[in-house]
């Protein structure tokens, strides 16, 4: 798509500059061209094709259709074809880059410059007021528009009334006794020659009266088709209209493009008007006179078509026919809730209500009660405001702007009721004129309704709000004497009891199913709560279940009490059955009920062993006195192939984030063989690994380096490891092989040595089994520690500083020199 849009401008420029440079209109391609986007050189350069091949406009048109111009884009070729032949203004210069010069230099440089920038800022701005003018004229789209094309319909049923003139193709068809058909061309002296007949003078008739002469005259040479006797009638006759003749016809007065043209003889005042590009800005859509010799025979109202439909003085035109646009008379803008806000044209007496209906009517928002027109009198401008029912007497004037309000958004009639009713909402205020009315329009009160107040929200005059109290049950007691009038946009309030306390609520913890929450019910029994909980877990003991409850009664004298909540116990059976001391306890809201678990209950717990043993898995811890040399056992023992000095243990604790970035990498290496990914990623979170010393648990059984295990730990014991890693602040980090006889320094040299941030005397080494040491000082001497398989030398970097940029380095040359100057030439000055 971004290849097609890159390329699509590439092609329309070289379009442009072969249309420019074409010399025979033949070799244009007119499949893709928009005529809007051509500039006035190259319209020139068409037209001059045309005369070199000695083609008329409508000839040349004709051919630019034929190879593949569409016919929306006909209409304006032809007219600025014209524009070019009777030297008016032509378009638009948009392209006139690519086809060659200006006609009209514009200056870049030089004092003129300044006036010609000035003078092109006023033409687009005076084109842009134009434009907003054409938008706003009623009727002016349907000439500026490229989607809509109004050409006269040549596939249609021969006109009744149309009448024959030299050019006309007439068809004649026989059937019946007889077989024949006629093609026959009315001759420039009006007359058609039949063989056998001779010439038929049919110029002016209508195709009805044309069909009847020369039925009869054909009547001559086939006898079955006007027969004495109508019953001996054998021959039938059908006479039809073949190709068109065409007419000239003028377009004059205000039009877009005044001139001759050459039209379909089946053409209308309309077809004409629009080939001309419709009235100008200052062309009247109203009166359009159809001179025919010096008759005028129709005056063409262009609203009639657009309005209502009506055709009746869109005549069909004649060769010869002069079409006379005279400028509008009256002219009234009309704005705001109407459907088609525009600049109308009057005519006559035509007053306010005859533009609201050019206008569309009405919108559903309008305020139609009044209208504002403003006008202009010799002098200054006026304001009139027109009420309604007066609309068809008050007559506008050339100039007037009508601006149709938009209704207010508040309501003339309604109350509202809102709260503890079964149909809260707003009403009608002539249906509800009191309190009381209105709780019954709503269905009356529900039953949670609080019935000792209710608040009515009234607006003043003024717009501030007044609450004005009542008490509900004494107004739905004794309507007659608490009852009050209600006033517009009153809205009234009647709470819920619900509304008025806390949400009551019991509480549940401890083994069972579902701890939680619970909303409080009246009579609600610990059974039922327990219940509720879907019952106790295997680990819940039910003898020994506490209720805490709220202490609302204090002291009165002091306010204070030292009882924070009544703790009471109960003893509830499997079967959820209260022994007899609970049997009638109720809870109250807020209750919490905690169930106590079994003292020696315990859920297994696990345990991993991984790595060089005979049996690795998972494994239950058995009693809390378990240690690491007892798992080894039961997991077969160790394999000959097991390190023992690199064995590790990992223990679930909370840690923080940026330690759980420094285990991850371990982590993953002790347990990423036995765990899949999601338990890693978890496991990451919560371990941490602790180094221990597997030759002496193994050697001292129950020993302080045998561990207790605990839930969760992974017991990992790797291969023999053959490589030590080197880390951090040296040049080349890496992995190298082990050997026995180098030290800390010979594996640092074997990773490039230490780099410019290199902390040296904090280097240390993390072994296999998770123990860490360090580099230490001895007076003036660097103790390193011992290297074993599997180690990892860590070397920490210094943060790098950041250097001075270039710019930063010449200010400071720059003040320095400056500085050295003024001393150079005080010292100057005081020596001398």
């Amino acid at each position: 798509m971004r290849l097609i849009k890159s390329i699509l401008p590439m092609l329309l420029v070289c379009m442009a500059v072969s249309l420019a440079h074409a010399q025979n209109i033949s070799d244009i391609d007119f499949k893709n061209i928009r005529v809007d986007d051509l500039s006035d050189q190259q319209i020139q350069r068409i037209y001059e094709g045309a005369q070199a091949r000695n083609l008329s406009i409508d000839q040349a048109v004709q051919m630019a259709v034929a190879r593949g111009l569409p016919q929306s884009q006909a209409s304006k070729l032809k007219r600025r074809l014209q524009q070019v032949q009777s030297g008016g203004a032509l378009g638009t210069d948009s392209a006139a880059g690519v086809s060659g010069q200006l006609r009209s230099p514009i200056p870049t440089e030089g004092p003129d410059s300044t006036r010609f920038d000035s003078l092109y800022a006023q033409t687009d701005s005076l084109k842009w007021a134009r434009q907003q003018l054409k938008s706003k004229i009623f009727g002016y789209k349907l000439f500026t528009s490229d989607k809509v094309t109004f050409e006269p319909a040549l596939n249609i049923p021969t006109p009744e009334d149309y009448q024959l003139g030299p050019g006309d193709e007439i068809i004649i068809d026989i059937w019946g006794a007889a077989q024949m058909n006629y093609q026959l061309e009315v001759s420039p002296d009006g007359s058609v020659i039949i063989e056998n007949i001779g010439p038929i003078y049919v110029n002016g008739l209508t195709v009805e009266e044309a069909s009847n002469r020369l039925r009869s005259r054909l009547g001559d040479i086939y006898s079955g088709l006007n027969p004495a006797n109508s019953e001996n009638k054998d021959t039938y006759m059908q006479l039809s209209l073949g190709q068109v003749r065409s007419i000239k016809v003028t377009v004059l007065g205000e039009a877009t493009v005044p001139g001759t043209y050459t039209l379909s003889s089946l053409s209308t005042v309309f077809n004409a008007l629009y080939a001309a590009g419709g009235p100008t800005t200052t062309g009247s859509f109203r009166k359009i006179n159809v001179i025919r010799g010096e008759e005028t025979v129709a005056t063409f109202d262009l609203y009639d078509l657009l309005v209502y439909g009506n055709q009746s003085e869109n005549v069909r035109l004649r060769s010869q026919d002069i079409i006379q646009i005279q400028p509008y008379q009256n002219r009234i803008e009309i704005e705001g809730e109407v459907k088609r806000p525009g600049i109308y044209e009057l005519v006559g007496n035509e007053t306010l209500q005859d533009l609201i209906v050019y206008a569309g009517d009405f919108t559903d928002k309008a305020y139609t009660d009044r209208i504002k027109v403003v006008g202009n009198t010799p002098k200054q401008k006026r304001i009139t405001d027109v009420n309604k029912g007066y609309f068809d007497d008050y007559i506008l004037q050339n100039g007037d702007s009508v601006s149709v309000g938009k209704i207010l958004d508040r309501f003339t009639n309604k109350v509202e009721i809102e709260g503890a009713v079964f149909r809260p909402g707003d009403y009608a205020l002539n249906d509800t004129t009191s309190l009381y009315s209105l709780i019954q329009r709503a269905d009356g009160l529900m039953g949670d309704a609080f019935m000792n107040r209710g608040i009515i929200y009234r607006t003043r005059d003024d717009y501030t709000v007044e609450s004005i109290s009542f008490s509900v049950r004494d107004l739905m007691h004794n309507p007659g004497a608490h009852d009050i009038a209600l006033k517009k946009d009153d809205v009234v309030r009647i709470s819920s009891i619900f509304d008025m306390r806390e949400n009551f609520t019991v509480e549940i913890k401890g083994p069972v199913q579902s701890p939680d929450e619970y909303e409080y019910a009246y009579g609600m029994t610990l059974e039922d709560l327990i219940y509720m909980a879907e019952g106790f877990q295997q680990s819940a003991t039910p003898y020994r279940i506490e209720v805490a409850r709220r202490i609302r009664d204090v002291d009165e004298q002091t306010g204070q009490t030292s009882i924070i909540a009544d703790i009471q116990t109960f003893t509830v059976d499997e079967n959820l059955r209260l022994g007899e001391e609970g049997a009638n306890f109720e809870l109250q809201p807020f209750d919490q009920v905690y169930v106590r678990e079994l003292p020696n209950y315990e859920e297994q717990q696990e345990v991993y062993v991984v790595g060089e043993v005979k049996y690795p898995g998972k494994y239950a811890i058995s009693s809390r006195d378990d240690r690491l040399s007892d798992l080894i056992d039961r997991a077969g023992g160790l394999t000959p192939d097991a390190y023992t000095d690199g064995a590790t243990l990992f223990r679930k604790r909370e840690f923080t984030q940026q330690e759980s970035q420094q285990t991850t990498a371990n982590v993953e290496g002790a347990e990423g063989e036995l765990q899949p990914q999601q338990d890693r990623e978890e496991e990451n979170e919560t371990s941490a690994q602790i180094g221990i010393e597997l030759p002496e648990v193994i050697s001292n059984p129950g020993s302080k380096y045998d561990l207790l295990v605990e839930e969760g730990d992974s017991l990992f014991i790797p291969q023999q490891l053959e490589t030590v890693t080197v880390e951090g602040g040296v040049f080349y980090p890496t992995t190298v092989r082990y050997e026995g006889s180098r030290s800390f320094k010979d594996y640092i040299t074997a990773a490039g040595g230490f780099n410019d941030l290199a902390r040296k005397k904090r280097a240390y080494i993390i072994y296999a089994n998770g123990d860490v040491d360090r580099t230490k000082k001895v007076l003036f001497f660097k103790n390193y520690p011992s290297v074993e398989p599997g180690a990892t030398i860590v070397v920490p970097e210094e943060t790098p500083k950041e250097g001075m940029s270039p710019a930063e380095r010449v200010g400071i040359l720059s003040t320095i020199a400056s500085t050295m100057a003024v001393v150079a030439t005080t010292i100057i000055r005081l020596t001398n």
